[in-house]
């Protein structure tokens, strides 16, 4: 049976005011007492030794033999007896056995809580502090700096916040936003909660105004009633002067009226009403018996409630917020919670890095002096399009977070955090040492509400009036892994990653190899404006018909690109830009119906596999099935969410590209594509949109976030799958991953901040050898530099891919798709044979092989190591260098093992 015990720390009244303890504004932060909750020196009056205090402000005081001495390490024997010992092996490897690692010293101060094979998990009761210690090597990783006290930084609220695992966000009547965390509004006022789970704990955090306290105090009470009830009963003058001084006499009324308190007066009168046996349930009766019209102000604090449970899980820490228990008020409104700030940070000393999921990855070196650099924090998949401040969002990176997870490097130990609950509404965010305190640290915030200023109007006055949404309710979870040793590094946290792929999403790896695919991108209809007599129309002109694909066809295959993957783009609905893919009609321009079949024909006859692409979550035109008030995605200000073009010189909005769909339509308009393209034998399609976008939306009947969009656009994944032979999804989010086939779009760049030490292929390292995946089309990269683009292609095992038309440039030129004015198949032919067949006749061999290493050599200079033991070695730079003995040339690579 479980054993639950529960502590409720509460300060002494008295304890309180002696020592003058208020609540102050500190640069937007909230600041409560300055005491400590309890002697938290670490020395002889730890948890131990205070147990008879404890007992005096516990509401349940815990028998003193369920906690262990602090600092102490108990037997490994006496944990899980009977249980077999497992050992560390290589990330994502059970183990049979363990030994246990020699004791490391925990801070003074934490008890222990649970244990199993792998770990320990500590608690220090005061500052709530937990600590993780790994059994097989004796590594700790604490939710707070151990020596966060020698800071010599930090100072005011950010020296608090480094003993905080929460820090918060929200909004107030202005829309204004302010932060305040668990350490001085919750700590320090004893204001949570402690409950010892099976194989964890669990701590509930108050944090600001204590709504228990205000719960005692009547808001209203009849002049009669306080008099009798209350006054008259108290004995000490000073007391009963006290309390008559927090309420407000309303004359016309001839009732008391509560007025604004602190927190430290809510607890002073809390304590003299308790002293006379005044109950809450008697101010709940008190205030609804007043008069209904009575106007009085409530305490002008913020008050959220928020449960974080930490739990053991095999070798691994889960820590999660359960948001079912999250509350807030509705004059604060909760924007954001970071789950532990400062878990696993690295200090001044510390040598390693940090890993960010910014596109194919990055890492910050911990300690390096990045002056003018920002901080790094994006959000993860992007951008939320239905919100009004993202409607014209200037674009400030080039490459999204498509992986939700981050990690630290510490020496010769390392930690890897997967999201796997909340990831749609996360954002990660990394800061080096040096600037608000001596710490590097990689976190994970959660957004909890959105808010959106909506104009109202009373004949010629306007205002801006804040409306928020619903409260974020579907989970937080972050897993934390242990590596060390030589799995220490963003190599092992990728192998972690992946084994987690695939052992909870089914990722499975590809089945052998064959000829290296050819990814290509056809594009056929295209919209394009017209007159006649002078009245201008929207047209589509076809710049690839069905029967120009497959004359490009044949002349790659004449080449020597025998396995294509193709990609074919604006087939159906007028073009490229469709209406609704709820019915399907291939476009007469191109070759209508008749001419689809025969490319699909000529596809199966060749051994080529066709992908027909469409987007389903961006509308392109209105009407056909779609009306933007009824279809589209909303916010706040109920108008349809919509995405704009917008000048990267002046920032001016262009015009609209498209409207997003709302997410509960987009399962109806899947099963209606289903049933609709079925008659025309299309059994691959390409996703231009599932693996790339997550909208949230607010209609009249619900609110609908990003998670739950989440796994609306999953459950569309399965039934297309379920449907169709294969899917090539553009982008990769994380969670399209196990559905897709081929990737494109692929992440094989990072947005290279300033504040980033080293691009990383850790998107590769995961995928390769379970998904075939290509970057952006070559013709199409921003420097066009085809050698460069091959030698990226070899190292992180990616697939050549280009974007092509077949009609002459000049047709392109002043339409919505003038980007792709240089993509021509005629200027490519050559060059994409040329780059194919010297790419595949080294990656040919590893096509199904996962990335086991790859590291740095020199500057440009990178090492890729496959299953098979193939090695590649590439030298970005323009002058040959020379390795261990091995020259290799300007813009050039060489192999090794596996066969080369």
């Amino acid at each position: 049976m479980r054993k639950r015990t529960k502590y409720m720390i509460l300060l002494a009244t008295s304890l309180i005011l002696a020592a003058g303890i208020g609540g102050g504004w500190a640069g937007g932060l909230m600041m409560g007492g300055t005491a400590p909750l309890l002697d938290s020196s670490g020395g002889e009056e730890g948890v131990a030794g205070n147990r008879s205090t404890m007992s005096t402000l516990a509401k349940e005081a815990a028998p003193s033999d369920e906690w262990p001495a602090e600092g102490v390490l108990p037997d490994a024997a006496s944990a899980d007896e009977g249980s077999e010992r497992k050992a560390a092996l290589p990330s994502g490897k059970k183990a049979s056995a363990v030994t246990t690692a020699a004791a490391a010293e925990v801070p003074m101060g934490t008890a222990l809580i649970t244990e199993n094979a792998y770990l320990q998990l500590y608690l220090n009761k005061k500052t709530t502090e937990v600590v993780v210690r790994d059994k097989r090597t004796a590594e700790l990783w604490s939710t707070n700096p151990a020596d966060r006290d020698q800071d010599k930084i930090a100072k005011a609220m950010n020296r608090s916040d480094l003993d905080s695992q929460l820090i918060l966000s929200y909004f107030n009547d202005k829309g204004y936003e302010s932060l305040i965390n668990n350490a001085s509004e919750s700590i320090e006022k004893g204001q949570f909660e402690i409950e010892e789970l099976a194989h964890g704990v669990k701590i509930i955090y108050e944090i600001g105004s204590s709504e228990k306290g205000l719960g005692a105090i009547p808001q209203v009470i009849s002049k009669e009633r306080f008099e009798e009830r209350i006054l008259n009963q108290i004995e000490d003058e000073q007391a009963r002067s006290r309390l008559r001084n927090r309420f407000f006499f309303n004359e016309a009324k001839q009732q008391y009226e509560r007025k604004e308190m602190q927190d430290y007066i809510v607890k002073d009168v809390v304590a003299i009403l308790e002293s006379i046996g005044y109950t809450a349930d008697e101010a709940k009766q008190d205030s609804a018996s007043a008069d209904e019209e009575s106007s009085i102000k409530e305490s002008a604090a913020p008050r959220f409630i928020i449960p974080i449970v930490y739990e053991l899980n095999e070798d691994q820490l889960l820590a999660r917020i359960d948001t079912a228990g999250v509350q807030d008020t509705e004059a604060f409104p909760l924007h954001k919670i970071t789950l532990l700030p400062f878990f696993g940070a690295a200090g001044l000393d510390d040598e390693g890095y940090m890993f960010v999921p910014d596109g194919s990855g990055a890492l910050i070196d911990l300690n390096q002096n990045h002056a003018g650099a920002r901080a790094y924090e994006l959000p993860l998949y992007g951008e939320d399009a239905t919100l009004k401040s993202n409607e014209s969002l200037q674009p400030q990176y080039a490459e999204r977070s498509r992986l939700p997870v981050f990690g630290m490097k510490r020496g010769n130990q390392a930690m890897l955090a997967i999201i796997e609950e909340g990831d749609a509404q996360a954002s990660i965010f990394a800061e080096p040492s040096g600037r608000l305190n001596s710490y590097n640290r990689i976190s994970a915030s959660f957004g909890m509400r959105n808010m959106e200023s909506v104009q109202f109007r009373a004949g010629s006055v306007a205002r801006q009036i804040p409306k928020y949404s619903s409260m974020y309710s579907q989970g937080i979870a972050v897993r934390y892994s242990f590596l060390s040793g030589e799995q220490a590094d963003y190599v092992g946290m990728a192998e972690q990653y992946r084994q987690y792929l695939i052992e909870r999403h089914g990722m499975k790896r590809i089945q052998e190899n064959g000829e290296l695919p050819f990814v290509l991108e056809l594009v056929g209809g295209i919209p394009v404006r017209k007159t006649f007599l002078g009245i201008p129309y929207e047209s589509v002109e076809p710049v690839t018909t069905f029967d120009e694909a497959i004359d490009i066809l044949k002349q790659l295959q004449q080449k020597g690109i025998k396995r294509i993957q193709l990609k074919y783009s604006g087939w159906f609905n007028e073009g490229y830009y469709h209406t609704l893919p709820s019915r399907i009609k291939p476009d007469r321009v191109l070759g209508g119906t008749e001419g689809l079949q025969k490319l699909i024909q000529y596809a199966k006859e060749h051994q080529i596999e066709w992908f027909m692409d469409t987007a389903f979550q961006r509308v392109y035109e209105k009407g056909k099935g779609f009306k933007a008030d009824r279809d589209g995605a909303r916010f706040l200000n109920r108008k349809a969410a919509s995405k704009k073009n917008v000048d990267l010189v002046t920032t001016n909005q262009g015009e609209r590209l498209y409207y997003v769909l709302a997410p509960d339509k987009l399962l109806s308009v899947v099963d209606h594509f289903i049933q609709s393209v079925m008659p025309y034998q299309v059994r691959s399609i390409s996703l231009r949109d599932l693996g790339e976008d997550l909208n949230s939306s607010v209609s009249d009947k619900k609110t609908t976030t990003r998670q739950e969009t989440l796994s609306i656009v999953t459950d569309s994944l399965q039934r297309l799958k379920e449907q169709m032979d294969h899917l090539m999804i553009s982008g990769g989010n994380a969670y399209s991953i196990p559905y897709a086939s081929t990737i494109v779009d692929a992440p094989l760049t990072s947005s290279r901040f300033n504040i980033e030490s080293e691009e990383i292929p850790f998107y590769s390292i995961v995928v390769h050898g379970y998904v075939d995946h290509a970057g952006k089309p070559l013709n199409l990269e921003r420097d066009q530099d085809p050698r460069t683009s091959m030698l990226r292609m070899l190292e992180t095992g990616s697939l050549p891919a280009y974007q092509w038309f077949y009609e002459d440039p000049s047709v392109i030129r002043d339409t919505k798709l003038n980007d792709l004015y240089s993509a021509s198949y005629v200027n490519w032919m050559d060059e994409a044979s040329a780059i194919y067949q010297e790419v595949s006749a080294v990656l040919q061999a590893v096509q199904n092989e996962p990335i086991i290493h790859h590291r740095k050599l020199q500057e440009q200079v990178y090492e890729t190591t496959f299953a098979n033991e193939l090695r590649i070695l590439v030298n970005y730079n323009r002058e040959a260098v020379t390795i261990d003995g091995i020259t290799i040339e300007a813009l050039g690579y060489r192999t090794d093992g596996g066969g080369a």
